[in-house]
């Protein structure tokens, strides 16, 4: 989740509705539970009278069971995806806090580096687990990790030093941590590639003049660029853009920055992300451990408040929404509350203005995936 309360002055937004909505990857949706295999194996009730017909039914089990445990993972495959990978590790690279994992499949293709948004932290890309019991798991950065490391990338994040990143100090930092993290996991010689979310997107784009990259994507950022006349270093990447063009100022910035990079000869690919509808399963389709029932509930609450248009579309952005008080008036708060910032990151991105967004991460992978060498 991006708050823009705490983004650059860049980030100052104006209200200007766009009724519009760009194909969404089914890839992005993440599923909530498996839903039972239609034919689970029936207890056996045989008499067991020799060991021969014991042997035999314990195989016949067995089997029985090792069917229906590859039965019961289709929901996910039917829907393109696999249950969520998390075995990520967190450690200190010359004093930056950093978390990241390897593809557990086969080995890394390349390197995904990760920048998060202003007042965001590492934490936001991975679920909870053993090996990190203080990740978070928003679902639009769990959804662009995950498929990272299915597309066998290897994935690294870092922690700004302050609330944002320094465009200054902390560029140089970066570029060690990345290499010392490298080197220290058999990884030197690797494609790194960079991808940053609002202030995390100024950051990569700085990012990308100091060290060599195969790829930058700047998300929901319209860049920064050295030199008097904002041209890029003399080697620059394939670079890409992401952004909600319901925010006409950045999207206005972007676009000068697009013509600028493209006089220098720099590859540049666009793509937008637009407003969605929330509908009564929207949460729970893209929220994992949100139910239906309770999907159903929190939009049945958003029509009533008229927190919604009659198409289902966020009147407001949903930092300015008044939804938790909404719920807690409605005596569910209590359900709802482990999943807030989960919830709050789906309204924003539904809403359409600036916040992370998986919406497009297949169409991103297969852009980058062209410029690795």
């Amino acid at each position: 989740m991006v708050p823009l309360a705490s983004l650059p002055l860049e980030g100052i937004r104006n209200k200007q509705p766009a009724k519009q909505m760009s194909g969404t990857s089914a890839a992005s949706h993440r599923p909530s539970k498996p839903y039972p295999p239609p034919h689970a194996p029936r207890r056996l009730a045989l008499n067991l009278t020799t060991p021969l017909v014991s042997l035999a039914l314990l195989l016949l089990a067995a089997a029985a069971l090792f069917l229906y445990s590859q039965t019961a993972a289709r929901p996910y495959e039917s829907r393109g995806e696999v249950p969520s990978l998390s075995s990520p590790t967190v450690e200190i690279f010359d004093g930056a806090r950093a978390i990241w994992e390897l593809p557990a499949a086969a080995p890394a293709r390349a390197v995904l580096f990760v920048a998060h948004g202003c007042s965001c932290r590492p934490e936001n890309f991975w679920p909870p687990s053993p090996r990190c019991p203080g990740c978070v798991g928003l679902p639009e950065d769990v959804a662009i990790t995950d498929l990272a490391l299915r597309r066998r990338f290897a994935v690294l994040a870092v922690g700004s030093a302050g609330e944002c990143w320094s465009l200054r100090k902390e560029v140089n930092g970066a570029k060690r941590v990345i290499q010392s993290w490298a080197a220290k996991n058999g990884l030197e010689g690797l494609p790194v590639v960079a991808l940053g979310a609002s202030s995390g997107g100024y950051f990569v784009s700085r990012l990308a003049a100091k060290m060599s990259l195969a790829a930058v994507v700047i998300m929901i950022a319209e860049g920064a660029f050295g030199g008097a006349a904002g041209a890029p270093a003399a080697v620059y990447p394939p670079t890409m853009f992401i952004h909600m063009p319901k925010d006409r100022r950045r999207a206005a910035l972007l676009e000068r920055n697009s013509k600028m990079l493209m006089k220098n000869g720099v590859e540049v690919k666009e793509l937008q992300s637009l407003e969605l509808p929330l509908t009564p399963t929207l949460l729970s389709e893209r929220i994992t451990g949100l139910d239906r029932v309770l999907s159903e509930k929190i939009w049945t609450a958003f029509r009533e408040e008229g927190f919604v248009d009659d198409e289902g579309y966020m009147k407001e952005d949903g930092r300015a929404t008044p939804w938790k008080d909404a719920l807690v008036k409605r005596g569910f708060w209590k359900e709802v509350s482990p999943l807030a910032d989960h919830i709050q990151e789906e309204l924003n991105l539904a809403y359409g203005y600036h916040e992370m967004t998986s919406l497009h991460a297949d169409e991103m992978f297969n852009w980058i995936e062209k410029h690795l060498k």
